[in-house]
């Protein structure tokens, strides 16, 4: 039988805002169904799944080091095997380290780039395909809106990586138009940092507000055909100050 559900991948689910994507997109619809990575998350991500079943969700995990990109190809597989098909790609999953330039290393900058950049070019590139052969598809983007419009001392490493993705999400909305819409959301100070960078937020984060604004572009992006190759900013018109 065919599924006739959605079927959505989100990348680093089991924390902060993939987590939060999850939670809110289930309860707006019962008509998703998803497939949810992560790397050192099992217990978050189990917890998680609970919690879906219980609004008559289903969902699957599944376990995957960004790093190694060389077996992106066999993660797919196995990602695709799951439900047969993924609709909605969501690249969320991410790394966040502070370095001053001088002391990146090319380690460091490579593990940036691959994690960050890298696989989520490799996934939308392997999954786009059976998204090309259905004539349906969505692919969004989790940026951040330092690397995008700003940039912050001692994260240019970081910020290259998500200026990239950046770009790569305007290349591919013209590559994959027009059955795939591929679309980024850049947020601001939305949650409280998990490290040093708490000294360069000025304490105005607004939780709550800033995830329901994330939710309400993901799912306005979902159930949109037309809307490709843009960047939503949620971050409190931080940039344009």
């Amino acid at each position: 039988m065919r599924n006739i559900k959605k079927v959505i991948l989100v990348t680093g689910s089991g924390k902060r805002i993939g987590r939060e994507i999850v939670l809110g997109l289930s309860k707006n619809s019962k008509n998703f169904q998803f497939i949810l990575h992560y790397n050192n998350s099992y217990k978050e991500v189990l917890d998680l799944i609970n919690k879906l079943k219980k609004n008559g969700i289903n969902a699957k995990s599944i376990k995957f080091n960004f790093s190694k990109t060389d077996e992106i190809k066999e993660f797919v597989k196995k990602v695709e095997a799951l439900y047969g098909k993924v609709d909605i790609l969501i690249n969320n999953a991410s790394i966040f380290k502070e370095k001053k330039f001088h002391k990146i290393s090319e380690k460091d900058f490579d593990e940036m780039i691959e994690v960050n950049l890298k696989a989520p070019f490799l996934l939308s590139q392997l999954i786009s395909v059976g998204m090309l052969k259905r004539k349906y598809g969505k692919i969004i983007n989790i940026t951040d809106s330092i690397g995008v419009v700003k940039t912050w001392k001692g994260y240019s490493h970081y910020c290259v990586s998500k200026g990239g993705l950046e770009t790569l999400t305007k290349s591919m909305s013209l590559e994959l138009t027009p059955n795939i819409q591929v679309n980024s959301i850049a947020p601001g100070k939305i949650l409280e940092p998990i490290n040093k960078a708490n000294k360069l937020y000025d304490k105005s984060y607004e939780s709550k507000h800033g995830i329901d604004r994330i939710l309400n572009v993901v799912s306005l992006l979902i159930q949109s055909n037309i809307i490709s190759g843009e960047c939503f900013k949620i971050d409190n018109g931080e940039t344009i100050t």
